[in-house]
């Protein structure tokens, strides 16, 4: 799987940049969606397997705001991580 620099969700178009210091009130992160700027964050220090699961967990996040599913982070956690193990193991059907 390679991360794109642009990703759309229904009819929002997201950058995905590469940001240090990703944090919440909590502690770091390893990425970050900014629904309003439209931009997910991934944070460069993350190994590259890291950086993809962050990558579509940041995405489940969006299409639960574009489609008020109302996931908890729980869900997106497992979701996002379901998403990249079926990708990653079975990348010839996304070529």
């Amino acid at each position: 799987m390679k991360i794109p620099a642009e990703v759309k969700i229904l009819f929002k178009s997201y950058k995905v940049v590469d940001e240090l210091n990703i944090h919440d009130e909590k502690s770091d992160l390893y990425g970050q969606i900014n629904y309003l700027d439209q931009i997910i964050k991934l944070n460069p220090q993350a190994k590259d397997e890291q950086k993809k699961s962050t990558f579509l967990h940041e995405c489940v996040h969006g299409l639960d705001e574009m489609f008020s599913i109302g996931l908890t982070e729980e869900q997106v956690e497992k979701l996002g991580t379901a998403l990249y193990t079926f990708i990653e193991g079975n990348e010839e059907i996304f070529k």
